[in-house]
């Protein structure tokens, strides 16, 4: 049976959980290498207090609309929440640095999967790949009873191909988001098709 007990909701970006949000805040700027490198390039003519105080201004501006852009073009966005479960004492003091809640976001982009994690213990962890590196599929255990997304391809900084997996409520949000997932993957890295050649020579 699965440790935790999970919800998991649709939501807009701007509706996550605080702590995801901030993650996600965080990463955006490592997306813009245009507007990062043309952030250095103004800190370097920089030689006064005031004109340094004008560039960190320029900065938070910056990363500000990195944010409303990412929320912009993201196509789908879902939360979950995980709570452990209540257990025996010998477990939980066992588990007693495990998360006890845990709150995961996950944004589907044009180009990109990210997926967010954080937990009252651990702190935030988020993770991105590339949607034409990877495959998605519904995971269900029958035995943990715990369903939810797996991934598989190149995640994150990996150099060669690992899975991963996003825990959430039902099979059925699972594979509503995995038909998003796929139908996003294939636009961006369509199916090749292949040419049947009938006995005619056609």
């Amino acid at each position: 049976m699965s440790d935790y007990t999970r919800i998991t909701r649709k939501c807009l970006v701007s509706h996550l959980h605080p702590e995801l949000r901030k993650a996600i805040r965080d990463y955006s700027p490592l997306q813009a290498v245009g507007n990062e490198a043309e952030t250095h390039s103004l800190t370097a003519e920089t030689h006064s207090l005031t004109a340094e105080t004008h560039s960190l201004t320029a900065e938070t501006h910056s990363l500000t609309a990195e944010t409303h852009s990412l929320s912009a073009e993201t196509i789908s966005c879902y939360e979950t929440t995980s709570e452990r479960k209540s257990t025996g004492i010998l477990t939980s003091w066992l588990n007693a640095r495990s998360d006890t809640i845990t709150h995961v976001g996950i944004l589907l982009t044009p180009e990109r999967l990210i997926w967010v994690r954080w937990g009252d213990q651990s702190g935030a962890l988020l993770t991105a790949a590339n949607l034409k590196e990877i495959r998605v599929k519904v995971y269900a255990s029958v035995l943990a009873k715990d369903t939810g997304l797996e991934v598989y391809g190149f995640i994150g900084d990996s150099k060669s191909r690992v899975r991963g997996y996003i825990g959430m409520e039902s099979a059925l949000i699972a594979q509503e988001f995995c038909d998003e997932i796929r139908q996003a993957i294939d636009k961006v890295n369509p199916p090749v098709k292949r040419k049947i050649l009938g006995f005619l020579g056609r």
